[in-house]
């Protein structure tokens, strides 16, 4: 058994062995999450005209030219809208998926004593495509959970949470293995998860009227370390072999 208590003061000392190492991956990682977001809101100035037939002109002119090149132009867009939809879900299958198993193993490794900022190569240094496969079909099978009806969803994600850190602590397991290892540490324990979740609500609240800052320099990276800790825990209590890690150096 586990309690809230326990995992957040594991947490805790995690944090503060690992602080500025903590912050500078939570901070790279949420970089790279929204990197390819945003954008900039363009401001047009409309002129007055000097006159009726003037005015009447440029708007023939507008319909013309928009008959004329529009249909071109909505497909050029299209494809252009279609192009970076495609680019930025491969760079999030490709690129995000493996460095959210090294920033798993970053987690772990900080609960079990030093992470370094080098655990986030770890999900491009063993098992690449397994990585890659298994947190696509993790994302896709969620997803479709979720349109299904959004509790089975809900339960799916909790059922499925355990799978990045069992890819970084253990490269020799399958992606079947991970699954199925997910789901029974998970079993009986995805609503105290959640309420585990729930407990960060005043937290979120202050980094909210912080702008965020309390978030970045505290309440993500001790979230974070707590979910590690609840994954320790999980581990040993349903005997998950432990991988081996190494030293410093990896």
């Amino acid at each position: 058994m586990w309690t809230r208590r326990e995992l957040k003061e594991q947490a805790k000392d995690a944090l503060k062995r690992n602080y500025w190492k903590a912050v500078l991956v939570t901070v790279l990682f949420g970089a790279l999450l929204g990197g390819t977001g945003g954008a900039a809101a363009a401001g047009v100035a409309a002129s007055s005209g000097s006159g009726s037939s003037d005015t009447g002109s440029a708007w023939a002119s507008i319909g013309g030219f928009l008959h004329e090149y529009f249909p071109g132009l909505l497909t050029t867009l299209i494809i252009l809208a279609v192009v970076l939809v495609i680019l930025s879900l491969a760079v999030s299958i490709l690129l995000l998926n493996p460095i959210n198993v090294g920033f798993s193993y970053f987690r772990v490794n900080a609960l079990r004593g030093t992470g370094n900022v080098g655990d986030l190569g770890r999900g491009f240094d063993a098992a690449y495509k397994r990585n890659v496969g298994t947190l696509l079909l993790q994302a896709v099978y969620t997803f479709l959970w979720t349109c299904l009806l959004i509790v089975p969803g809900f339960i799916k994600a909790y059922e499925y949470c355990m799978i990045p850190y069992l890819l970084a602590d253990h490269p020799e397991m399958t992606r079947q293995e991970a699954f199925a290892t997910s789901k029974a540490m998970m079993k009986g324990n995805k609503w105290k998860a959640f309420v585990l979740d729930l407990s960060f609500i005043p937290w979120d609240i202050l980094s909210t009227l912080t702008l965020g800052i309390v978030s970045v320099f505290y309440v993500a990276p001790y979230r974070q370390l707590t979910a590690a800790a609840l994954y320790e825990k999980l581990k040993a209590q349903n005997e998950v072999p432990a991988a081996e890690v190494s030293a410093q150096g990896e």
